[in-house]
Order: structure tokens, then sequence, then C-alpha cells
């Protein structure tokens, strides 16, 4: 890579991931419009069914730079294997349900260009507009909004690989995504991202190099479903690794002793001796519920204007219970080390 400040644009690979999704398609042609030209667009596919794949092959025969790959496995694993091709100095990568604007690669890439400690970077994913129509995707997109502003903007492990861009070098360096995590959502970009931080290198959010979120198939259940799931990953990262960004005791307490109150409390009501007691348990458990759903209404409410949807934000309620039952479900099948019934390395 040229000296920062001389202004040459380096070299750019973009791996794309895919599994049976033709949105890809509109994905690759905001990539094919980009200001700073990609050197190459390597499309993952997962193993899809459906024509997707032949439908990427299709643009590969009038753009040599779109490359589709037949890679199939895990999202790390498809990852590792497009990694293996690279060519450019920099190597970012999209998801299949992703659009980008045509500055978004030149600003995700410019404090690579000019700040030699950055290693890795990473943008926002808003909602595409149009497409936040259930009440759950516009709680969705308010909730990402506000987590990149406060959460990824002080945390850059918490960045998504989705919409991210990583010097070549560091995987050189550091070797690849790990594949042993919980593969149906490992975390793996996140375990990734603190091996680079502890070897020195700087992650860096880069507000301006957002990309549209496509949230058309996202309703309160997929959200629900989804975050149980990312639950399990990361708590498996976090008894491999110690990290996490943002699932901690004190953060969950608020969700989970009001309904503990409520179970407790209606435990004890078919025996008389305790009746009292449960009665007492259970209205607190409801007051405490109600309270928090209140307190949560009249906060989104302040700040919708700022994050659209977050009115709705009573709902955080279910998705920080999705958060532990998915919690729960990693330590019930992988233990307390987070190690048991995991696939070893390939």
């Amino acid at each position: 890579m040229d000296p920062p400040g001389t202004g040459a644009a380096p070299s750019v690979s973009v791996i794309v991931t895919v599994l049976n999704d033709p949105r890809v398609l509109a994905t690759l042609e905001t990539l094919r419009r980009q200001t700073l030209p990609p050197l190459e667009i390597l499309v993952a596919d997962g193993g899809s069914t459906d024509g997707t794949f032949e439908g990427v092959a299709a643009l590969s025969r009038q753009d040599p730079r779109v490359i589709p790959l037949r890679v199939p496995g895990t999202i790390a694993e498809s990852r590792n294997q497009a990694l293996d091709r690279v060519r450019g100095e920099i190597v970012a990568f999209l998801d299949a349900d992703e659009e980008a604007p045509p500055d978004w690669l030149r600003a995700l890439v410019r404090p690579l260009q000019e700040q030699p400690e950055v290693g890795f970077t990473g943008g926002p994913t808003p909602a595409k507009p149009g497409t936040a129509t259930s009440v759950g995707a516009r709680y969705y997109d308010a909730y990402l909004r506000r987590f990149y502003d406060l959460v990824a903007r002080a945390h850059p492990h918490a960045l998504p690989m989705g919409n991210s861009a990583w010097r070549t070098e560091v995987f050189r360096r550091l070797g690849k995504l790990d594949v042993t995590l919980y593969p149906r959502a490992s975390s793996e970009d996140q375990e990734f991202a603190v091996r680079a931080l502890k070897a020195g290198y700087r992650g860096l959010y880069v507000p301006e190099a957002w990309v549209h979120h496509d949230f058309s198939d996202l309703h309160l259940g997929a959200l629900l479903r989804k975050q149980c799931t990312y639950a399990t990953g990361g708590y498996v990262l976090w008894r491999r690794i110690g990290t996490t960004y943002e699932a901690s005791t004190g953060r969950l307490a608020p969700y989970v002793v009001p309904p503990g109150l409520c179970l407790a409390g209606g435990l004890l009501l078919p025996f008389p001796e305790a009746r009292v007691l449960g009665d007492l348990l259970l209205g607190a458990g409801l007051v405490s519920l109600v309270a928090l759903a209140l307190g949560l209404w009249w906060d989104g409410r302040r700040h919708d204007g700022e994050y659209p949807g977050w009115r709705y934000r009573p709902l955080e309620i279910l998705r920080r219970w999705a958060t532990v039952i998915g919690a729960l479900r990693g330590f019930l099948r992988f233990g307390w080390s987070g190690r048991r019934n995991l696939p070893g390395p390939r």
C-alpha cells in the first residue's frame, strides 16, 4: 500500500457471502458502480440451490471482476475459502442483503489508507428505504442505528464483518476466521476483531461508510429467533475468550428479575401456607414488568426523532428474553466451558 497521505488508491478485493438469496445481484450491481472500483468481487456461495449461483455466474461473464466461488460450509468457512483467493491489499466484506452507495468503498477504505495503525474499519447498516414495514423491523432498525452510534463507535470489536474492510496483512499475520465456534451464528467476526486488537491493530467506526440493509423479510418472530441464535453463538464466544459487548448481568437483570418474581410467585400459589408470599412476589413481578415497559416506552418516545422506530422500545423486553434463552441453550448444549460438542478445525 502506498504511504499515508499520497492519495494513491489501494487495491481492494470485496467478498460477498450468499446462500439462496437472489438479492445478491442487486448488491453486486451497487459494487460495480463504486467510485473506488474494486479489483475483484468474490462471491462466496455457501451452497445455493435456487439458481443464485447461476445468476452470479451469468453476471461474471459481463464483468470479469465478479468471481463466483462454490465454497460450501458455514459463513466462516466460506469466507476463509474466499480469503485464499484475495489479491487486493485490502479486503472488504458485504452481505447479500446489503446495497452500497457509490462512495461506500472509498469512505470505508480511506482510514486504512491514511492511518497506518488502523487494521480494520466498519460502517452502519440502516434499513433500505421501504423495507422496514413490520413493527419488529422498525424497532430493529432503530436499535441498530443506536447500536452503531453508542456501542460500535466505542467498541470496534462489536462491528459486524458485513460492511467492514481489513488490511489483507491482518489475515496473513493472524490466520483465518475461527471455524470451531457455534456453526449457526459463531460470532467469528467478533473473535477475529478481538484477535486483531490484541495484536496491536486499531479498529475504527466510519459512520459515513453506510450501506442499506434489506429488512423486507424481517418481522418480530424472525427477529426474536435471530436474537436467540446470536445469543447462543455469543455465549460460546464469551466462554471461549471472555469477551462480550452487550449482554452482562447488570444489563440483563431488569429484564430477568420481574419474570423471575412472577414465576416464583406462581409456583407458591398452590400451597396455602405460602399463598401470601406468592401473591406478594407475583404482584411485585407484575408491577416491575409494567414499570419497565413504561420506562422503555417513555425513553423510546423521547428519542424516536433521532432513531425512528425507537418508540417500539418495549419490544426490548422480548429481545432480552430471547438473549437469555439463547445463552441458556448455549450452556445446556456446550457446557460452561463453551467447548463441548463443538466442531473441531478442518
